[in-house]
């Protein structure tokens, strides 16, 4: 079923200007386009209708709108008809919405009009800065044979084996242990910091950093004490200038057992006879991958360059939408991992406030190089093709290990597709960038402390990488 052309419907709108850069239209629809629906959705229900006494379709109007549902009736005019109105009312008032609307409560009145309000955040001015004939660098650090055996040894921590460890053997840095511990401050047990069952590797952890000392030298299901002094302004003001006693008891200890390097490991961990043709190779698809940052590295500096010369006020209302986006986001992600956001806040110690000033922060300076990026295109008249969302899709399947229908059908929400063709359009703005920007290329030799760090890099083991208790209040 179709509506009268937009140019027809004859709307009335009125504009509000609230706050955070949003408006709303009152908008009405006279009687007249919403007759000509209403007329349509009679007869379209009269084709179908069975009443008694006439053949299916037969009926008269008379006897139609007697058996027609009046409230079935308006919601398939409002259904009909606001698509194009709402479309016709932004025409009229020459407003540049920003996303989608938030449409209040539509009504048709006795009168026959149509009724509606739309709240919408407007496009803002934008000054763009400079977009052709910037300058950026391609910055390739060289590939050390240090840089080589750091990921040499993150592929032989891969294959490594785990032994369990008796009541005899010292506990050593890089042992993964298992712990439970109670925490006491003032004699009293707090239940909110203790943990049964919390594994860490030993010289590693980061969420209760005291144990990687605490534990060197100790033995399996000794119970050890350790004392945390907190500062006068920590987060949790039940702690702030405390002093807290662990009582820690081992549970586990197993120490990693690494496998040789020697052809036969290169031969199972690669399609190579010799640890010579593993090491080429890693040094080659290294060299690969400096190039890649490389490149987004310079994409980066261009995004950033006409950012920064752009004139623009971001709507709020974008800013907090995207803020609740990633504080959803990181909920879910510390949910999967048995902790909940005010645990995560006091582990890292900070303030909810704080942390998530830190997050509209950067989420400000993402919708603002959006907001730029967006008006780049248009004003190159940049499109994104059918073709290119379904060769997205492909690729995309293929990096995630699922079938292009299964990827498809999730992105049947039209929230995540939606996502997806902005990221095309994103990336051939900044490919136009790119394009129309000198580029230099520099090789940056490795400072000799980036050497030594990849060369002691040790590799996260698995359990250390799957936490899910909680550590001490930090």
């Amino acid at each position: 079923m179709t509506s009268p052309d937009k140019k027809d419907l004859g709307v009335e709108v009125e504009v509000k200007e609230l706050e955070g850069g949003q408006v709303e239209l009152a908008v009405r629809v006279p009687p007249e386009p919403v007759k000509a629906i209403r007329d349509q959705v009679i007869k379209a229900f009269g084709r179908q209708a069975n009443i008694p006494g006439f053949r299916k379709g037969k009926a008269p109007r008379s006897v139609l709108e007697r058996n027609i549902d009046q409230g079935a009736l308006k919601e398939q005019i409002v259904e009909t008809l606001l698509p194009d109105a709402y479309d016709a009312a932004l025409e009229k008032s020459g407003l540049k919405p920003l996303d989608r609307a938030r449409i209040g409560e539509a009504d048709v009145s006795g009168e026959g009009a149509l009724t509606f309000s739309a709240t919408v955040t407007l496009r803002p001015e934008i000054e763009l800065g400079d977009y052709k004939g910037m300058k950026a660098t391609r910055r390739i650090t060289r590939v050390t044979d240090a840089h080589v055996e750091s990921e040499l040894e993150r592929v032989r921590s891969r294959r490594a084996e785990f032994q369990d460890l008796d009541t005899e053997a010292k506990i050593e840095k890089g042992d993964l242990v298992v712990v439970d511990y109670d925490m006491l401050v003032d004699g009293e047990k707090r239940e909110d910091a203790s943990a049964s069952g919390y594994p860490l590797e030993v010289g590693a952890d980061q969420l209760f950093p005291e144990l990687n000392e605490a534990l060197l030298g100790e033995r399996l299901a000794e119970t050890l004490d350790v004392e945390v002094a907190y500062p006068d302004d920590h987060s949790d003001s039940s702690l702030a200038g405390k002093t807290a006693q662990f009582k820690v008891t081992v549970k586990e200890v197993r120490r990693r057992r690494l496998p040789e390097l020697n052809d036969e490991f290169a031969k199972q961990v690669s399609d190579l006879d010799t640890m010579e043709a593993l090491r080429s190779r890693i040094h080659e698809n290294l060299e690969a991958m400096g190039r890649a940052i490389a490149d987004q590295e310079a994409r980066e500096q261009l995004v950033r360059q006409v950012s920064d010369a752009s004139s623009l006020d971001v709507p709020d209302v974008v800013v907090n939408r995207e803020v609740d986006r990633r504080i959803d986001e990181i909920t879910e992600e510390l949910e999967r991992r048995n902790l909940t956001l005010h645990q995560h806040l006091r582990n890292i110690g900070r303030s909810f406030e704080d942390w998530r000033a830190d997050i509209e922060a950067e989420a400000r300076q993402v919708a603002r190089r959006a907001l730029v990026l967006d008006e780049i295109g248009e004003r190159e008249e940049i499109k994104v093709e059918d073709e290119e969302i379904r060769e997205e899709i492909i690729h995309r399947a293929e990096r995630e290990g699922i079938s292009e229908d299964a990827l498809k059908e999730r992105l049947s929400d039209s929230t995540e597709l939606n996502r997806l063709v902005t990221r095309i359009y994103q990336r051939k703005v900044v490919d136009l960038l790119v394009e129309n920007a000198e580029i230099a290329e520099e090789v940056v030799e490795p400072e000799a402390d980036d050497e030594t760090a990849a060369a002691e890099d040790t590799p996260e083991s698995p359990d250390s990488a799957e936490q899910t208790q909680q550590g001490p209040a930090q």
